[in-house]
């Protein structure tokens, strides 16, 4: 996948830009993109087990999350101090006497989004044990931020947009995607709230539905900052 760096689109494969894509309008003969295994369901705040605290050791530093906050080494944030969050699933390719495999890749963060203090954990098949010492699965670490993520900290922030759009204002999310009261707009692509049926995550992305068409029209990068917010948000708006 190519990348806006902020001057041009790369031409190489970077699972991890220096800064955030923009939102990018799908061609319209283009078709939905083939069905990939989601890492994340769409819903699924408070889900059973989810809130349980969280200790391991990712490349040998201490990790810890529970309802209150989310520590990694030296660096800690209170999950109400939070104001954007981005995780996803960062493919990494063969080389060098490595397999192929994924990282997974979870931020939070406070404004601004370059400058700003933030955590980054990124966990994959190296280095991750329990406090029993014993190894622990990489995907299923990141699923347990995740959902920390999602009861703590994005219930509010959507819950937070979603007031300010409702009072009559316009908000950014991820970076280039405005929420405003009458609907969405991004790249050169309005949409009213009754032309948008919803939004979706899938390989990597935010796809922005439209009532008229099974095919999205407009995509958001998942590693965008509140990327993963956009589907929540919009269903919470269009309940208006």
């Amino acid at each position: 996948m190519r990348w806006w760096d902020g001057q041009s689109w790369t031409q190489h494969l970077n699972p991890q830009p220096s800064g955030p894509a923009r939102p990018e309008q799908v061609p319209q003969q283009a078709v939905q993109p083939p069905p990939q295994q989601q890492p994340l369901p769409q819903q699924g705040w408070g889900q059973p087990g989810g809130t349980a605290p969280l200790s391991v050791t990712v490349r040998g530093l201490s990790l810890h999350a529970d309802a209150h906050r989310l520590a990694y080494g030296n660096a800690a944030m209170p999950w109400a101090h939070v104001e954007w969050v981005a995780y996803w699933a960062a493919a990494v390719p063969a080389g060098f006497g490595q397999r192929p495999g994924t990282s997974w890749m979870f931020q939070v963060g406070r404004h601004p989004f370059h400058g700003g203090p933030r955590l980054e954990i990124v966990t994959d098949s190296a280095d991750l044990v329990d406090p029993a010492g014993r190894g622990v699965d990489a995907e299923q670490v990141w699923r347990r931020l995740v959902e920390l993520c999602r009861v703590n900290a994005e219930q509010r922030l959507v819950t937070e947009l979603a007031a300010e759009v409702r009072r009559g204002e316009s908000v950014d999310v991820a970076q280039g995607l405005t929420v405003h009261p009458g609907g969405v707009r991004g790249n050169r692509v309005s949409l009213s709230w009754s032309a948008i049926s919803g939004a979706r995550m899938e390989g990597g992305r935010v796809w922005i539905q439209q009532s008229s068409s099974a095919n999205p029209v407009l995509y958001v990068p998942q590693q965008n900052p509140n990327a993963v917010l956009i589907p929540a948000l919009i269903a919470l708006l269009k309940q208006r």
